[in-house]
């Protein structure tokens, strides 16, 4: 017969020997690529200096190389044979089905976050539209285009669908690639900060079907001004 197991003290966590770590390098440099690819700072169409990436991130040729593969795993890069990579540019109608898609996902993503965001969430959202309709009347493109797709963000995860915000954020990774931050067509800019407008106030005055409608043919018309080379901005 087995002796008992002595009783651990309360409180005590098992000793699991693993220690915890901070993000991998690697991560961190696929994230700094990602978003330089995304803010058109290496546009579509563009080769990947490995080395002089490398030179900039202050890291190895190594995670660089691991990061490329990821990315290209994405759809953001496009691997060359013996030749390397570039930055994979989306035609007009890839543009198109990419942000109906995005569409179809976020009009969801808003009627369901309509029926049940919290008060709190509520007054996040006021706030969060408020520095976005400052930013545009600052002409702040960079600080515009952040608030925005943090307001884009905030109706997924208010929506409190795991799989919804997983999909989501997949097509968003390729969507946000090329963006110009300072926006070509002021009269698209204009028309996205009207579309918010009626998005949000649709929103909070619980009218979940029009928020989403609302939602779907603004994403739409982002769309249509990306494959036509115009600027917008979601």
């Amino acid at each position: 017969m087995k002796p008992a197991p002595a009783p651990r003290r309360a409180n005590a966590l098992p000793d699991t020997r693993v220690a915890i770590r901070r993000p991998a390098l690697h991560a961190q440099v696929v994230e700094r690529l990602r978003r330089l690819i995304a803010n058109g700072d290496i546009p579509a169409g563009e080769r990947l200096n490995e080395v002089q990436i490398a030179a900039s991130f202050r890291v190895s040729r190594t995670p660089i190389r691991e990061a490329v593969k990821l990315l290209a795993s994405e759809g953001l890069v496009e691997l060359l044979p013996g030749r390397g990579a570039r930055v994979r540019g989306l035609t007009p109608a890839e543009t198109r089905d990419h942000f109906d898609m995005i569409g179809a996902l976020e009009r969801h993503a808003v009627e369901l976050a309509t029926a049940r965001m919290t008060a709190s969430q509520r007054e996040d959202l006021r706030a969060l539209h408020a520095a976005m309709k400052s930013a545009f009347a600052d002409s702040d493109a960079r600080a515009y285009f952040d608030l925005n797709q943090k307001v884009h963000r905030f109706f997924v995860a208010a929506a409190g669908n795991v799989s919804l915000a997983a999909l989501h954020d997949t097509l968003t990774k390729r969507a946000r690639r090329g963006r110009p931050l300072t926006l070509a067509s002021a009269p698209r800019w204009s028309a996205s900060m009207r579309e918010h407008e009626a998005i949000i106030t649709a929103v909070l005055e619980g009218r979940a079907e029009a928020a989403g409608a609302l939602m779907l043919a603004h994403l739409r018309a982002t769309g249509e001004a990306m494959a036509d080379g115009v600027g917008g901005e979601a």
